[in-house]
């Protein structure tokens, strides 16, 4: 599955020793299981190698990390960088890696949360405005920009990707951050 805004690269065929395809964007997948030619996702500068499982990688170039979600089997995590870093997940298990080309672990991840969007949710959990902001970029096809002083609010719940823009826009109103859509720009008012 593949989210808005993202895309996926692959051969008409795979042949060879291994399955591989490149990602950019948001994507789950649900890989069969072949020791003789495993599955890698190749996303900007990490490789994801599956033997067989389910996962969700979120590399927007917009967000702060690239972030690989583990729901099912294992997948092996590998930086192309200085460190050469890699990193086994286990089922629960989310890696993060940001600018610095480090890994880091979140232990017990969010699996609600980072699979919400193939579900046909935005799901918020204590989440600032910029981040929930991108998704709606993203999602609605907009730009945003901000006016003033970025607002401190968290958000929480959960909101149906197929509602219209302005009534997500009116729901997050109810945390008191105001909104002005002008075509294809939403503008957050202080």
């Amino acid at each position: 599955w593949l989210n808005a805004g993202s895309s996926i690269t692959y051969p008409v065929a795979f042949t060879g020793a291994q399955r591989s395809v490149s990602v950019s964007g948001e994507a789950y997948f649900e890989v069969a299981s072949n020791k003789k030619m495993p599955f890698k996702v190749k996303v900007d500068r990490i490789t994801v190698e599956v033997l067989g499982t389910h996962f969700n990688i979120n590399s927007y170039s917009d967000e702060p990390s690239i972030e690989t979600t583990l729901f099912e089997g294992s997948v092996k995590i590998s930086v192309d960088s200085a460190r050469g870093q890699t990193m086994v997940l286990r089922p629960g298990q989310q890696a993060q890696v940001g600018s610095d080309a480090a890994i880091r672990l979140v232990e017990h991840a969010d699996i609600d949360q980072a699979i919400a969007w193939k579900n046909g949710l935005f799901q918020f959990r204590k989440t600032d405005i910029q981040t929930v902001m991108r998704q709606l970029s993203c999602w609605y096809d907009v730009d945003v920009v901000y006016a003033g002083k970025i607002p401190e609010d968290k958000f929480g719940g959960n909101l149906p990707r197929d509602s219209n823009i302005s009534v997500i826009l009116k729901a997050l109103e109810q945390a008191e951050v105001r909104f002005k859509l002008e075509g294809r720009k939403i503008i957050v008012l202080p």
